[in-house]
Protein backbone atom coordinates (compact mmCIF):
# COMPACT_ATOMS: atom_id res chain seq x y z
CA UNK A 1 0.00 0.00 0.00
CA UNK A 2 2.11 2.82 -0.91
CA UNK A 3 -0.49 6.05 -1.49
CA UNK A 4 -1.27 6.38 2.30
CA UNK A 5 0.80 5.88 5.40
CA UNK A 6 0.45 4.61 8.69
CA UNK A 7 -2.86 5.24 10.28
CA UNK A 8 -2.23 3.19 13.34
CA UNK A 9 -1.75 6.29 15.20
CA UNK A 10 -5.18 7.58 14.52
CA UNK A 11 -6.85 4.37 16.36
CA UNK A 12 -3.74 3.35 19.07
CA UNK A 13 -2.22 6.36 19.61
CA UNK A 14 0.75 6.08 22.77
CA UNK A 15 -0.55 9.34 23.56
CA UNK A 16 -2.84 12.22 23.34
CA UNK A 17 -3.38 16.15 22.75
CA UNK A 18 -6.75 17.43 23.45
CA UNK A 19 -7.23 20.66 22.38
CA UNK A 20 -10.46 22.74 22.55
CA UNK A 21 -12.14 20.72 25.32
CA UNK A 22 -14.31 22.01 27.35
CA UNK A 23 -15.18 22.70 30.95
CA UNK A 24 -18.47 21.06 30.79
CA UNK A 25 -18.42 17.18 29.92
CA UNK A 26 -21.66 16.97 28.96
CA UNK A 27 -21.17 18.80 25.68
CA UNK A 28 -19.76 17.35 22.54
CA UNK A 29 -16.13 19.06 23.02
CA UNK A 30 -16.70 17.89 26.59
CA UNK A 31 -17.59 14.25 25.98
CA UNK A 32 -14.29 13.23 24.27
CA UNK A 33 -12.17 13.72 27.44
CA UNK A 34 -15.28 12.21 29.16
CA UNK A 35 -15.72 9.33 26.73
CA UNK A 36 -11.69 8.44 27.18
CA UNK A 37 -10.97 8.39 30.68
CA UNK A 38 -14.29 6.31 31.23
CA UNK A 39 -12.55 3.56 28.59
CA UNK A 40 -9.64 4.06 30.96
CA UNK A 41 -7.22 4.36 27.80
CA UNK A 42 -4.16 3.73 28.46
CA UNK A 43 -2.15 6.14 26.71
CA UNK A 44 -0.61 9.56 28.47
CA UNK A 45 -3.35 12.32 27.58
CA UNK A 46 -2.43 16.08 27.72
CA UNK A 47 -4.77 19.02 27.24
CA UNK A 48 -4.24 22.20 26.07
CA UNK A 49 -6.35 25.22 27.36
CA UNK A 50 -5.43 28.82 28.35
CA UNK A 51 -8.12 29.69 30.62
CA UNK A 52 -8.15 26.96 33.22
CA UNK A 53 -5.49 24.96 35.47
CA UNK A 54 -7.24 21.61 34.77
CA UNK A 55 -10.15 19.76 33.32
CA UNK A 56 -11.45 16.57 34.89
CA UNK A 57 -8.65 16.29 37.14
CA UNK A 58 -5.93 16.78 34.11
CA UNK A 59 -3.74 19.53 34.55
CA UNK A 60 -3.87 21.51 31.55
CA UNK A 61 -0.83 23.07 29.44
CA UNK A 62 -1.77 26.83 28.79
CA UNK A 63 1.10 28.46 26.34
CA UNK A 64 2.99 27.26 23.13
CA UNK A 65 5.98 26.92 24.89
CA UNK A 66 4.55 24.59 27.40
CA UNK A 67 3.60 22.29 24.49
CA UNK A 68 7.22 22.53 22.95
CA UNK A 69 8.97 21.43 26.27
CA UNK A 70 6.76 17.83 26.21
CA UNK A 71 9.24 15.27 25.20
CA UNK A 72 8.62 13.23 23.53
CA UNK A 73 5.37 15.05 21.37
CA UNK A 74 2.13 13.66 21.87
CA UNK A 75 1.51 11.36 18.86
CA UNK A 76 -1.77 12.47 18.14
CA UNK A 77 -3.43 15.51 18.87
CA UNK A 78 -7.58 16.12 18.67
CA UNK A 79 -8.47 19.69 17.81
CA UNK A 80 -12.20 20.58 18.80
CA UNK A 81 -12.30 23.91 18.42
CA UNK A 82 -11.69 26.41 15.22
CA UNK A 83 -10.39 29.38 17.53
CA UNK A 84 -6.94 29.97 16.25
CA UNK A 85 -7.12 27.28 14.19
CA UNK A 86 -4.41 28.08 11.82
CA UNK A 87 -2.37 28.92 14.29
CA UNK A 88 -2.84 25.62 15.80
CA UNK A 89 -2.04 23.57 13.12
CA UNK A 90 1.37 25.66 12.72
CA UNK A 91 2.23 24.94 16.42
CA UNK A 92 1.45 21.49 16.18
CA UNK A 93 3.54 20.84 13.02
CA UNK A 94 6.53 23.47 14.96
CA UNK A 95 6.14 20.95 17.44
CA UNK A 96 6.54 17.41 15.63
CA UNK A 97 3.17 16.35 16.74
CA UNK A 98 2.42 14.65 12.83
CA UNK A 99 -0.98 13.30 13.55
CA UNK A 100 -4.29 15.39 13.84
CA UNK A 101 -7.68 14.51 14.30
CA UNK A 102 -9.10 17.70 12.76
CA UNK A 103 -12.68 17.55 14.20
CA UNK A 104 -13.68 21.31 14.80
CA UNK A 105 -16.38 22.63 12.03
CA UNK A 106 -14.51 24.89 9.42
CA UNK A 107 -18.29 25.43 7.29
CA UNK A 108 -18.70 28.55 9.53
CA UNK A 109 -17.48 30.90 6.71
CA UNK A 110 -20.07 32.64 4.68
CA UNK A 111 -18.99 31.71 1.04
CA UNK A 112 -17.44 29.52 -0.72
CA UNK A 113 -14.77 31.59 -1.46
CA UNK A 114 -13.53 31.96 2.00
CA UNK A 115 -13.85 27.86 2.81
CA UNK A 116 -11.41 27.47 -0.02
CA UNK A 117 -8.98 30.37 1.54
CA UNK A 118 -9.16 28.15 4.91
CA UNK A 119 -9.22 24.53 3.34
CA UNK A 120 -6.16 26.19 1.19
CA UNK A 121 -3.99 27.40 4.30
CA UNK A 122 -4.56 24.24 5.86
CA UNK A 123 -3.20 22.11 2.96
CA UNK A 124 0.02 24.54 2.74
CA UNK A 125 0.51 23.94 6.52
CA UNK A 126 0.12 19.94 6.08
CA UNK A 127 2.35 19.98 3.45
CA UNK A 128 4.62 22.05 4.87
CA UNK A 129 5.12 20.33 8.38
CA UNK A 130 4.50 16.92 6.77
CA UNK A 131 1.33 16.60 8.88
CA UNK A 132 -1.58 13.79 8.68
CA UNK A 133 -4.78 14.57 9.14
CA UNK A 134 -8.55 13.54 9.21
CA UNK A 135 -11.38 15.63 9.09
CA UNK A 136 -12.08 18.10 9.21
CA UNK A 137 -15.68 18.01 10.60
CA UNK A 138 -15.75 14.41 11.66
CA UNK A 139 -17.58 13.19 14.46
CA UNK A 140 -14.59 11.02 15.44
CA UNK A 141 -12.98 7.34 15.72
CA UNK A 142 -13.92 4.68 17.89
CA UNK A 143 -11.12 1.60 18.17
CA UNK A 144 -12.76 -1.19 20.18
CA UNK A 145 -9.76 -3.29 20.37
CA UNK A 146 -7.45 -0.28 21.50
CA UNK A 147 -10.20 1.22 23.60
CA UNK A 148 -9.56 4.63 21.83
CA UNK A 149 -12.29 7.02 21.00
CA UNK A 150 -12.23 10.69 19.84
CA UNK A 151 -16.18 10.37 19.64
CA UNK A 152 -18.14 13.41 20.42
CA UNK A 153 -21.15 11.70 20.74
CA UNK A 154 -20.87 9.41 24.40
CA UNK A 155 -19.30 6.08 24.29
CA UNK A 156 -20.44 3.23 26.77
CA UNK A 157 -16.89 1.74 28.15
CA UNK A 158 -18.57 -1.15 29.28
CA UNK A 159 -18.73 -1.92 25.43
CA UNK A 160 -15.49 -0.69 24.56
CA UNK A 161 -14.30 -3.18 27.47
CA UNK A 162 -16.60 -6.33 26.23
CA UNK A 163 -15.03 -6.18 22.99
CA UNK A 164 -11.09 -5.69 24.31
CA UNK A 165 -12.09 -8.79 26.64
CA UNK A 166 -13.15 -10.92 23.93
CA UNK A 167 -11.06 -13.34 21.87
CA UNK A 168 -11.07 -11.79 18.74
CA UNK A 169 -7.75 -10.64 17.21
CA UNK A 170 -9.84 -9.18 13.73
CA UNK A 171 -14.03 -7.70 14.01
CA UNK A 172 -15.83 -5.72 11.71
CA UNK A 173 -15.16 -2.12 10.85
CA UNK A 174 -17.57 0.38 9.78
CA UNK A 175 -16.64 3.35 8.16
CA UNK A 176 -19.50 5.99 7.90
CA UNK A 177 -20.11 8.91 5.56
CA UNK A 178 -23.15 9.85 8.51
CA UNK A 179 -21.06 10.85 11.76
CA UNK A 180 -24.21 10.40 13.38
CA UNK A 181 -24.46 6.69 12.55
CA UNK A 182 -20.71 5.79 13.05
CA UNK A 183 -20.45 8.02 16.60
CA UNK A 184 -23.73 5.49 17.44
CA UNK A 185 -21.67 2.25 17.57
CA UNK A 186 -20.48 3.76 20.45
CA UNK A 187 -23.46 3.03 22.47
CA UNK A 188 -25.59 0.99 20.37
CA UNK A 189 -25.72 -2.98 20.61
CA UNK A 190 -28.04 -5.17 17.84
CA UNK A 191 -29.64 -8.15 19.15
CA UNK A 192 -26.67 -10.46 18.69
CA UNK A 193 -24.02 -8.43 18.91
CA UNK A 194 -20.91 -8.26 16.11
CA UNK A 195 -17.36 -8.16 17.28
CA UNK A 196 -16.25 -4.77 16.05
CA UNK A 197 -13.11 -3.77 15.48
CA UNK A 198 -13.26 0.01 14.73
CA UNK A 199 -16.03 2.53 13.84
CA UNK A 200 -15.66 5.95 12.09
CA UNK A 201 -16.22 9.33 9.79
CA UNK A 202 -13.63 11.25 8.53
CA UNK A 203 -15.71 14.48 7.28
CA UNK A 204 -14.49 16.58 4.87
CA UNK A 205 -11.46 14.89 3.57
CA UNK A 206 -8.89 17.77 3.36
CA UNK A 207 -6.30 15.26 3.05
CA UNK A 208 -7.17 11.74 3.08
CA UNK A 209 -10.05 10.46 1.55
CA UNK A 210 -12.69 7.73 2.14
CA UNK A 211 -11.09 5.65 -0.74
CA UNK A 212 -7.41 6.18 1.27
CA UNK A 213 -9.50 5.07 4.93
CA UNK A 214 -11.17 1.73 2.55
CA UNK A 215 -7.85 1.25 1.32
CA UNK A 216 -6.25 1.38 5.01
CA UNK A 217 -9.20 -1.56 5.98
CA UNK A 218 -8.68 -3.64 3.37
CA UNK A 219 -4.76 -4.09 4.46
CA UNK A 220 -5.85 -3.44 8.37
CA UNK A 221 -5.01 -7.01 10.23
CA UNK A 222 -7.61 -6.20 12.94
CA UNK A 223 -10.41 -5.50 10.32
CA UNK A 224 -11.85 -8.97 9.06
CA UNK A 225 -14.83 -7.62 7.33
CA UNK A 226 -15.65 -4.03 6.34
CA UNK A 227 -19.14 -2.71 6.15
CA UNK A 228 -19.99 0.98 4.89
CA UNK A 229 -22.64 3.47 4.56
CA UNK A 230 -22.20 5.94 1.55
CA UNK A 231 -23.61 8.30 0.36
CA UNK A 232 -21.82 9.00 -2.60
CA UNK A 233 -18.98 6.53 -4.62
CA UNK A 234 -15.80 7.80 -5.84
CA UNK A 235 -13.91 6.16 -9.03
CA UNK A 236 -11.17 6.75 -6.42
CA UNK A 237 -12.84 4.31 -4.18
CA UNK A 238 -13.99 1.67 -7.17
CA UNK A 239 -10.32 1.83 -8.19
CA UNK A 240 -9.29 0.71 -5.03
CA UNK A 241 -12.01 -1.98 -5.10
CA UNK A 242 -10.66 -3.49 -8.22
CA UNK A 243 -7.35 -3.47 -6.90
CA UNK A 244 -8.13 -5.22 -3.57
CA UNK A 245 -11.76 -6.14 -3.96
CA UNK A 246 -12.13 -10.18 -2.87
CA UNK A 247 -9.28 -10.09 -0.19
CA UNK A 248 -11.80 -8.78 2.48
CA UNK A 249 -15.47 -9.14 2.12
CA UNK A 250 -16.82 -5.24 1.99
CA UNK A 251 -20.88 -4.84 2.64
CA UNK A 252 -22.35 -1.54 1.51
CA UNK A 253 -25.27 0.22 2.07
CA UNK A 254 -26.12 2.98 -0.52
CA UNK A 255 -28.16 5.91 -0.04
CA UNK A 256 -27.03 8.16 -3.09
CA UNK A 257 -29.66 8.97 -6.12
CA UNK A 258 -27.15 7.63 -9.20
CA UNK A 259 -27.22 3.90 -9.31
CA UNK A 260 -24.13 3.88 -11.69
CA UNK A 261 -21.87 4.01 -8.85
CA UNK A 262 -22.79 1.37 -7.33
CA UNK A 263 -23.13 -1.34 -10.00
CA UNK A 264 -19.72 0.02 -10.57
CA UNK A 265 -18.33 -0.79 -7.23
CA UNK A 266 -20.37 -3.99 -7.22
CA UNK A 267 -18.36 -4.91 -10.12
CA UNK A 268 -15.40 -4.16 -8.60
CA UNK A 269 -16.41 -6.31 -5.40
CA UNK A 270 -17.91 -4.79 -3.56
CA UNK A 271 -21.43 -6.86 -1.65
CA UNK A 272 -24.50 -4.43 -1.74
CA UNK A 273 -27.45 -4.75 1.02
CA UNK A 274 -30.78 -4.36 0.98
CA UNK A 275 -30.80 -1.98 4.38
CA UNK A 276 -28.66 -0.66 6.89
CA UNK A 277 -29.01 -3.51 9.45
CA UNK A 278 -28.34 -5.72 7.37
CA UNK A 279 -24.75 -4.24 6.98
CA UNK A 280 -24.21 -5.88 10.87
CA UNK A 281 -26.41 -8.89 10.26
CA UNK A 282 -24.32 -9.82 7.37
CA UNK A 283 -21.35 -9.28 8.69
CA UNK A 284 -21.48 -12.12 11.58
CA UNK A 285 -22.01 -14.80 8.72
CA UNK A 286 -18.70 -13.70 7.31
CA UNK A 287 -17.36 -13.32 10.60
CA UNK A 288 -18.45 -17.32 11.95
CA UNK A 289 -19.16 -18.82 9.24
CA UNK A 290 -17.10 -21.70 6.58
CA UNK A 291 -17.15 -21.32 2.99
CA UNK A 292 -19.61 -23.68 1.81
CA UNK A 293 -18.28 -26.23 -0.95
CA UNK A 294 -21.78 -25.79 -3.04
CA UNK A 295 -25.21 -24.11 -3.04
CA UNK A 296 -27.16 -27.22 -1.16
CA UNK A 297 -28.89 -27.09 2.07
CA UNK A 298 -30.51 -29.13 4.39
CA UNK A 299 -33.48 -27.61 7.04
CA UNK A 300 -34.33 -28.32 9.76
CA UNK A 301 -37.81 -26.88 11.10
CA UNK A 302 -40.87 -26.66 13.55
CA UNK A 303 -43.51 -26.50 11.02
CA UNK A 304 -44.25 -26.15 7.09
CA UNK A 305 -44.59 -22.12 7.54
CA UNK A 306 -41.19 -21.51 8.93
CA UNK A 307 -39.53 -24.02 6.66
CA UNK A 308 -41.24 -22.94 3.49
CA UNK A 309 -40.52 -19.22 4.12
CA UNK A 310 -36.84 -20.19 4.00
CA UNK A 311 -37.21 -22.40 0.72
CA UNK A 312 -39.44 -19.36 -0.94
CA UNK A 313 -36.01 -16.91 -0.41
CA UNK A 314 -34.13 -19.65 -1.43
CA UNK A 315 -35.51 -20.06 -4.46
CA UNK A 316 -34.86 -16.23 -5.61
CA UNK A 317 -31.12 -17.11 -4.79
CA UNK A 318 -30.76 -20.19 -6.32
CA UNK A 319 -30.16 -22.05 -3.28
CA UNK A 320 -31.21 -25.57 -3.36
CA UNK A 321 -32.38 -28.81 -0.99
CA UNK A 322 -29.76 -30.56 -1.03
CA UNK A 323 -30.73 -34.28 -2.30
CA UNK A 324 -29.73 -36.90 0.26
CA UNK A 325 -28.04 -39.63 0.07
CA UNK A 326 -30.32 -42.80 0.75
CA UNK A 327 -29.06 -44.55 4.08
CA UNK A 328 -29.34 -40.71 5.67
CA UNK A 329 -33.09 -40.40 4.14
CA UNK A 330 -33.56 -43.78 5.17
CA UNK A 331 -32.18 -42.72 8.66
CA UNK A 332 -34.10 -39.63 8.98
CA UNK A 333 -37.81 -41.00 7.74
CA UNK A 334 -37.21 -43.79 10.19
CA UNK A 335 -35.88 -42.10 13.72
CA UNK A 336 -37.49 -38.59 13.51
CA UNK A 337 -40.89 -38.71 12.10
CA UNK A 338 -43.00 -35.84 12.34
CA UNK A 339 -44.04 -34.23 9.28
CA UNK A 340 -40.39 -34.88 7.33
CA UNK A 341 -40.45 -34.57 3.49
CA UNK A 342 -40.23 -37.99 1.68
CA UNK A 343 -36.97 -37.03 0.53
CA UNK A 344 -36.20 -36.62 4.40
CA UNK A 345 -34.96 -32.67 3.68
CA UNK A 346 -36.20 -30.95 4.99
CA UNK A 347 -37.17 -31.80 8.39
CA UNK A 348 -39.96 -30.43 9.78
CA UNK A 349 -40.83 -31.79 13.86
CA UNK A 350 -44.26 -30.29 13.94
CA UNK A 351 -46.06 -32.48 15.59
CA UNK A 352 -43.53 -33.46 18.73
CA UNK A 353 -44.78 -36.32 20.29
CA UNK A 354 -44.79 -34.29 23.38
CA UNK A 355 -44.17 -30.78 24.32
CA UNK A 356 -40.92 -30.99 25.83
CA UNK A 357 -37.84 -29.57 25.25
CA UNK A 358 -35.99 -32.70 25.95
CA UNK A 359 -37.88 -34.55 22.87
CA UNK A 360 -37.06 -31.44 20.95
CA UNK A 361 -33.87 -31.25 21.77
CA UNK A 362 -33.44 -35.02 20.77
CA UNK A 363 -35.19 -34.30 17.44
CA UNK A 364 -32.52 -31.54 16.29
CA UNK A 365 -29.61 -32.74 17.25
CA UNK A 366 -30.13 -36.34 16.09
CA UNK A 367 -31.55 -34.82 12.51
CA UNK A 368 -28.23 -32.81 12.56
CA UNK A 369 -26.33 -34.93 12.60
CA UNK A 370 -27.60 -36.84 9.97
CA UNK A 371 -28.47 -34.27 8.07
CA UNK A 372 -24.44 -32.78 8.31
CA UNK A 373 -23.06 -36.07 7.81
CA UNK A 374 -24.24 -36.48 3.95
CA UNK A 375 -21.61 -35.02 1.79
CA UNK A 376 -24.61 -33.56 -0.60
CA UNK A 377 -25.17 -31.25 2.50
CA UNK A 378 -23.09 -27.58 2.55
CA UNK A 379 -24.89 -25.57 5.31
CA UNK A 380 -27.62 -26.32 7.74
CA UNK A 381 -30.79 -23.92 8.56
CA UNK A 382 -32.26 -24.29 11.49
CA UNK A 383 -35.44 -23.19 12.48
CA UNK A 384 -36.86 -22.54 15.73
CA UNK A 385 -39.95 -21.12 17.58
CA UNK A 386 -39.07 -21.55 20.79
CA UNK A 387 -41.60 -21.13 23.54
CA UNK A 388 -41.00 -22.09 27.43
CA UNK A 389 -42.61 -25.51 27.10
CA UNK A 390 -40.05 -27.01 24.30
CA UNK A 391 -36.37 -24.63 24.84
CA UNK A 392 -33.57 -26.83 25.13
CA UNK A 393 -29.87 -26.37 25.93
CA UNK A 394 -28.43 -24.92 22.22
CA UNK A 395 -24.82 -25.76 23.05
CA UNK A 396 -25.96 -29.39 22.06
CA UNK A 397 -24.07 -27.94 18.64
CA UNK A 398 -20.69 -27.18 19.86
CA UNK A 399 -20.05 -31.23 18.93
CA UNK A 400 -22.29 -30.45 15.78
CA UNK A 401 -19.41 -27.90 15.02
CA UNK A 402 -16.79 -29.47 16.45
CA UNK A 403 -17.75 -32.43 13.89
CA UNK A 404 -18.47 -30.64 10.83
CA UNK A 405 -15.76 -27.36 10.86
CA UNK A 406 -16.54 -26.25 7.12
CA UNK A 407 -20.22 -26.82 7.09
CA UNK A 408 -22.10 -23.41 8.23
CA UNK A 409 -25.04 -23.32 10.74
CA UNK A 410 -27.14 -20.47 10.41
CA UNK A 411 -30.24 -20.01 12.90
CA UNK A 412 -33.73 -18.75 12.38
CA UNK A 413 -34.99 -17.62 15.38
CA UNK A 414 -39.37 -17.00 14.66
CA UNK A 415 -41.99 -15.97 17.52
CA UNK A 416 -40.21 -17.01 20.18
CA UNK A 417 -40.43 -15.87 23.65
CA UNK A 418 -38.18 -13.23 25.08
CA UNK A 419 -36.87 -15.64 27.43
CA UNK A 420 -35.82 -18.46 25.68
CA UNK A 421 -34.39 -15.72 22.53
CA UNK A 422 -32.33 -14.43 24.67
CA UNK A 423 -30.80 -17.54 26.37
CA UNK A 424 -30.42 -18.98 22.83
CA UNK A 425 -28.54 -15.72 21.09
CA UNK A 426 -26.00 -16.09 24.42
CA UNK A 427 -25.03 -19.14 24.27
CA UNK A 428 -24.90 -18.72 19.77
CA UNK A 429 -22.14 -15.99 20.78
CA UNK A 430 -19.99 -18.10 22.25
CA UNK A 431 -20.32 -20.86 19.54
CA UNK A 432 -20.24 -18.47 16.91
CA UNK A 433 -23.45 -19.47 14.95
CA UNK A 434 -25.04 -16.21 13.56
CA UNK A 435 -28.82 -15.88 14.60
CA UNK A 436 -31.67 -14.14 12.73
CA UNK A 437 -34.47 -13.30 14.70
CA UNK A 438 -37.94 -12.91 13.17
CA UNK A 439 -36.86 -12.24 9.03
CA UNK A 440 -36.17 -15.37 7.58
CA UNK A 441 -35.64 -14.30 4.53
CA UNK A 442 -32.68 -12.04 5.91
CA UNK A 443 -30.63 -15.48 6.74
CA UNK A 444 -31.11 -16.80 3.15
CA UNK A 445 -29.65 -13.63 1.65
CA UNK A 446 -26.58 -13.41 4.08
CA UNK A 447 -26.00 -17.29 2.94
CA UNK A 448 -26.18 -16.21 -0.74
CA UNK A 449 -23.66 -13.17 0.24
CA UNK A 450 -21.51 -15.44 1.37
CA UNK A 451 -21.64 -17.87 -1.40
CA UNK A 452 -21.32 -14.88 -3.86
CA UNK A 453 -17.86 -13.63 -2.37
CA UNK A 454 -16.46 -17.06 -1.98
CA UNK A 455 -16.66 -17.60 -5.59
CA UNK A 456 -15.23 -14.15 -6.69
CA UNK A 457 -12.36 -14.99 -4.34
CA UNK A 458 -12.00 -18.79 -5.78
CA UNK A 459 -11.91 -17.14 -9.26
CA UNK A 460 -9.48 -14.45 -8.74
CA UNK A 461 -7.25 -16.97 -7.07
CA UNK A 462 -7.42 -19.00 -10.60
CA UNK A 463 -6.63 -15.85 -12.73
CA UNK A 464 -3.58 -15.56 -9.69
CA UNK A 465 -2.78 -18.82 -10.50
CA UNK A 466 -2.95 -18.64 -14.27
CA UNK A 467 -0.85 -15.54 -13.96
CA UNK A 468 1.93 -16.91 -12.33
CA UNK A 469 2.08 -20.39 -14.25
CA UNK A 470 2.58 -17.85 -17.67
CA UNK A 471 5.47 -16.02 -15.72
Amino acid sequence: MNRVPDFTPFFEPKSVLIIGASRNEYTSNGVVLKNLLEARYKAKIFIFHPFTDSILGIPTIKTIEELAALQPAPELAIVLTRHNLLEILEALGKNKIRYVLLQADINYVSTDQEYKEIEGAIQALIKRYNLNVLGPSMIGIIDYMSGFTSSIIPTRAHFLHLQQKSNYSAGVSFLSQSGGLSGACGWWNIQQPVPFSKAFHIGGEIQFTYADMLEFLLHDPKTQVITLYLKSITPEMIEVMQRCGTCKPVLVKYVGKDPLPLEKFQQAGAIPVRNYIELFEFAKVFMWCPAPQNRDVAIIGPSSGAINLLIAEMRNYEIHLASLQPEIRDHILSQIGGSTCALGNPVDYWPPKEFVGTQVCKVYYDASRFLMEDTNVSALFLALEFFSEIEFDFSIFETIQQKYPDKPVIVVLIQAEKEGSERLIQISNELHIPVFVDEVERAVRALHALLEFNNAKAKDMKKLDNSIENI
